[in-house]
């Protein structure tokens, strides 16, 4: 009996009092530095963390789902060569316990993670679901298209608080600072083993470049910030891609004549909106300053926009 109970109170003494049931996805892949380093200095907090997160990179894809579409063996090997083509549809990673892969987007790999995995480990949904660390920045009006925002949204519909992170840099030494930025802005949110956000709102968090020799996570300051339509780059649909100075500058001849999507900088120049206010997430990020913008799961327009609408040249088509 005494060693039961000196067991017990050393499991007390040992447990954080607010630990979470975590699940952690992105849209990198489950091999990428960021995402491990989460998922190490979440675990090492005494977080019970689930990874469920894509086989291969998935950039860009949003919300994408493949709806019915039964996820076959798998067509190539993952990005750094840890599991072989042919490697089932969804799987354990072999990298660590309770991290498992999806061949599918960033929000299938979500929802595995919620639907499936956390069901059969927990016996209900997590606490809190992080999207990330994105390897570059999500800022503005180029989050509609993130696969990283694309699964914590997919969580913020289901009822869960979830977290999009993006990270400036992808380095080992940077995606270990970047993870314990995250913890502690975990540890800020966990209040009692309940994340204290309102219903059906998550956060986008953006972190800066980071001096890998002279930065600790204290040197970092979090700002409250919105999405605004400020954004670092823009998109534009080119006839022929070779038209596209960035495009060139990745590789893509000038005379490859065929269609596609390219990146431009500065946004303004592909017709995107100046935003110039301090407050938008693109203009506050700077070294040493870590952005926090509250998200929604839906595309709901705010009270007071509604209320403009009303009063345009819908109103006498609407009713209120």
């Amino acid at each position: 009996m005494r060693n039961m109970l000196t067991a017990l109170l050393f499991f007390v003494a040992t447990t954080p009092a607010m630990a979470l049931n975590i699940v952690i996805t992105n849209d990198d892949g489950f091999e990428t530095p960021n995402i491990q380093a989460l998922y190490d200095v979440l675990v090492d907090a005494g977080h019970d963390v689930i990874l469920s997160a894509p086989y291969l990179g998935q950039s860009g894809t949003g919300g994408q789902i493949a709806f019915l579409r039964p996820i076959p063996p798998t067509s190539k090997p993952s990005a750094a060569g840890r599991l072989p083509t042919g490697s089932p549809g969804v799987g354990p990673t072999g990298i660590a316990p309770q991290q498992f892969y999806v061949d599918g987007s960033p929000s299938a790999s979500a929802l595995y993670g919620i639907d499936v995995k956390a069901q059969q480990i927990w016996g209900h949904a997590p606490d809190l679901v992080i999207s990330g660390p994105n390897e570059g920045n999500n800022l503005g009006v180029i989050t509609p298209h993130s696969g990283t925002l694309g699964a914590a949204v997919t969580a913020l519909n289901k009822g869960i608080p979830a977290i999009a992170v993006s990270a400036e840099g992808n380095g080992a030494a940077d995606a270990k600072i970047v993870a314990k930025l995250v913890l502690k802005l975990v540890d800020s949110l966990d209040k009692h083993g309940r994340v204290q956000l309102p219903v059906a709102i998550g956060l986008n968090v953006n972190t800066p470049v980071i001096d890998e020799i002279n930065d600790t996570v204290d040197d970092f300051n979090f700002k409250f910030t919105r999405i605004g339509s400020s954004s670092n780059f823009g998109l534009k649909f080119y006839e022929n891609l070779g038209d596209s100075p960035f495009a060139n500058s990745v590789g893509i001849p000038a005379n490859i004549n065929l269609p596609g999507v390219s990146i431009v900088i500065p946004p303004s120049d592909a017709g995107y909106p100046v935003d110039k206010s301090p407050k938008s997430e693109t203009n506050a990020l700077k070294p040493r300053v870590v952005t926090v913008s509250p998200i929604q799961g839906t595309y709901a327009a705010e009270k007071a926009i509604e209320g403009k609408v009303l009063r345009g040249g819908l109103k006498h088509l609407l009713e209120d």
